[in-house]
């Protein structure tokens, strides 16, 4: 077992190894890159995007024809969004700011890391200098296992309450994703697309609710979103889905039977009741994306949609549930996930 620093893809990082997984952290965004079982397949479940990334203190002006903005030139696998979700306003963007808040483009830091006969840690954060907090992960894997156990903390430096929101923005990718094939669940109940314009072209009609796992298509048929449409050549979509209120714990998965590959994550439900579902089949012909991207997003919130932190606010409750949390002064919110990863073979 081990933890080295590597250069993954070109941008640097942390691998984690215990002896069963190995898990790569890219130090720029903090993101979830990699993960392969290393008896397996080692196919890994993760979005890699088909641009070549870059580290977010490597960016420049003259980057954004290429990539767009500075998240997209960073983004690998399972990022987080933290202080907004979704777009920053007119105003903010004029004053530097982008999409999905400060930690998916903040340099991490090392704080601590341990090896032992039984398993491994590393703890890493980033400050988050315009909402005045600082958000720390502890990424444990005992030796042998097939899971991953992340506790996070966001610290409020600020002297005042402040709320936020804070999104966990898993994205699968090929080979893991293939249309037709991947199959993911989640112990949702009730749905609701997004409300407005999300993309061209849709499959899912706008701000309509809905029960899962049904979705209402444009059609006006139902459409099973467990799968992505084998026949569908192009659609951008969003849905939020509400986690089982009756239940203390949420979950989602996603498996590939050709692979014989599964991917499930859990959590506490009141951290996050919400679990967006965002899918991108080539229909963004624009750089980055160059209408050659397959995705899906599977990301476990505390606000239902990706349309920003003044939204959410304004928004307030969605179902009952509040769309977004405060922070006390001085105060800290604790949180966590845990990932589970099979290969068929394995017990």
């Amino acid at each position: 077992m081990q933890i080295r620093n590597i250069i993954f893809k070109g941008r640097r990082g942390w691998e984690l190894d215990n002896d069963t997984l190995q898990l790569v952290i890219l130090q720029g965004g903090g993101h979830l890159a990699s993960l392969i079982v290393k008896n397996g397949l080692r196919v890994n479940p993760f979005w890699e995007p088909i641009w070549k990334g870059i580290d977010p203190w490597g960016y420049r002006k003259r980057d954004t024809k290429r990539f767009g903005n500075k998240m997209l030139a960073t983004i690998a696998g399972h990022n987080v969004c933290v202080g907004w979700f979704g777009s920053a306003s007119p105003e903010e963007e004029r004053q530097g700011l982008g999409a999905h808040g400060e930690a998916t483009v903040a340099r991490w830091r090392v704080i601590r890391k341990s090896v032992t006969r039984t398993g491994l840690s590393l703890v890493i954060e980033c400050d988050l200098p315009v909402f005045l907090m600082r958000l720390r992960r502890t990424i444990r894997m005992a030796k042998g296992q097939t899971r991953v156990a992340v506790r996070e903390v966001l610290i409020n430096r600020s002297r005042r309450d402040q709320p936020f929101t804070l999104c966990e923005h898993v994205t699968f990718g090929p080979p893991f994703l293939k249309k037709g094939v991947t199959r993911f669940d989640m112990s949702a109940t009730r749905g609701h697309t997004y409300p407005g314009y999300f993309d061209k072209p849709p499959r899912l009609k706008s701000d309509t609710a809905f029960t899962w796992p049904m979705g209402p298509g444009v059609d006006g048929k139902l459409v099973d979103l467990r799968v992505m449409d084998r026949a569908r050549k192009r659609n951008a979509d969003f849905s939020t889905q509400l986690m089982d209120p009756a239940e203390e714990k949420a979950w989602f998965s996603a498996c590939n039977p050709e692979l014989g590959l599964m991917v499930t994550y859990r959590w506490k439900r009141d951290d996050f009741p919400w679990v967006g579902n965002w899918e991108e089949n080539f229909a963004k012909t624009y750089p980055p994306w160059e209408g050659k991207t397959l995705t899906r997003g599977m990301e476990f919130t505390n606000t239902p949609f990706p349309d920003g932190f003044r939204k959410a606010l304004e928004r307030g409750k969605m179902h009952g549930v509040p769309t977004y949390r405060w922070i006390s002064a001085r105060g800290r919110v604790t949180m966590g996930f845990e990932i589970m990863i099979k290969q068929d073979g394995q017990a």
